[in-house]
């Protein structure tokens, strides 16, 4: 009985695709809104960058984010407006990083200019800190007979107790 059941293949179709990029789409939408809303907060309350200590006034921006973002996941009914509120959540936390690194993690996303091979190539900056070693080596004349020929020493004719031994010339790793 079991063998005529019919076995269901899921749908694909264009509404079915709308539905589930729907979801990552309005996550995204409230991350936007969420930086548009920092940025303004930013130009309403600035921030001095230069300073070196920890300012309390930059933590402003991320509680306002992440706390609107949380009340909006909590009071809204509507599913749609839930996912853009946890995006304007995640946009705080990501200021809160910012906060407290000193790095914005979504900093990496804006630069595409790959035609600058310098830009392409990663170089540790402890490396780049450290001169490079150029030994100055002798120039070797091509010209001078004695610098073209070099001897090599050869093994004494009368080696002692050690003319029982046989000298290695390769040897093979199984």
């Amino acid at each position: 009985m079991a063998a005529n059941a019919k076995t269901t293949k899921p749908k694909l179709d264009a509404k079915t695709v709308f539905e589930e990029l729907k979801t990552p789409g309005l996550i995204i939408i409230g991350m936007i809104g969420g930086n548009l809303a920092g940025k303004l907060i930013d130009k309403a309350l600035p921030i001095d960058e230069t300073a070196t200590g920890f300012q309390a006034k930059a933590l402003i921006k991320p509680i306002v984010q992440i706390s609107a973002g949380i009340g909006g996941a909590i009071f809204l009914k509507d599913k749609n407006l839930k996912l853009i509120a946890g995006g304007v959540a995640a946009s705080g936390i990501a200021s809160t990083v910012k906060v407290f690194l000193k790095k914005d993690i979504l900093s990496g996303l804006g630069d595409f200019n790959i035609a600058d091979p310098l830009k392409r190539v990663f170089r540790d900056p402890i490396n780049l800190a450290i001169a490079p070693y150029n030994p100055e080596l002798p120039v070797l004349n091509e010209n001078n007979p004695d610098l073209r020929t070099i001897d090599i020493e050869s093994a004494p004719d009368d080696m002692g107790e050690l003319a029982d031994y046989e000298e290695i010339q390769e040897v093979q790793i199984l």
